[in-house]
């Protein structure tokens, strides 16, 4: 799937996404979809901890209990976030398997992509109304966070909370 601009600003409503030049030149020459996918990597263990511990500091700052790191949960970042690298299209996935975890009442999901640090992308995410309601949520208490580089360099990160 090519972004036009006009996909490219429904997706903005929804998630956040650094404008890049990359953009308009992917547009234009799309590389093969084969290899792209072998060539996306994941960002490192230390990494995607990092993004949970900024994000719990931001719950501390107000208040509210820390996400505790969940295995099912992390596996649906983790796919998704390696689908949304591989394709080069930033997009929520359904959160109808989120149900399939156990005691789980309620679900949500931050994505972004081109934030580089973790520090940077938690910090976009508190600026963005949505994100931060998520990030926020008293009614989340697991989490699952991934983040994947696509081939063109761009890193594509997910939070997946479950409450």
């Amino acid at each position: 799937m090519r972004r036009t601009p006009l996909a490219a600003a429904a997706v903005l409503a929804a998630a956040l996404a650094l404008p890049t030049a990359q953009s308009v030149a992917r547009a234009s020459a799309a590389p093969d979809p084969q290899a792209r996918a072998a060539q996306v990597k994941p960002r490192s263990d230390a990494w995607e901890a990092r993004v949970l511990k900024l994000t719990n500091a931001r719950r501390k700052a107000h208040g509210v209990k820390p996400l505790k790191a969940s295995p099912c949960a992390d596996r649906l970042a983790e796919s998704w976030t390696r689908h949304m690298a591989r394709t080069q299209v930033l997009e929520h996935q359904s959160l109808d398997p989120f149900f399939d975890c156990r005691n789980v009442s309620s679900a949500g999901e931050n994505i972004a992509y081109g934030y580089e640090t973790p520090r940077a992308l938690v910090s976009a995410w508190m600026h963005s109304p949505g994100h931060r309601a998520n990030i926020l949520s008293r009614h989340f208490h697991r989490i699952g966070v991934s983040g994947w580089r696509a081939t063109n360099g761009q890193t594509y990160a997910t939070q997946d909370f479950l409450g």
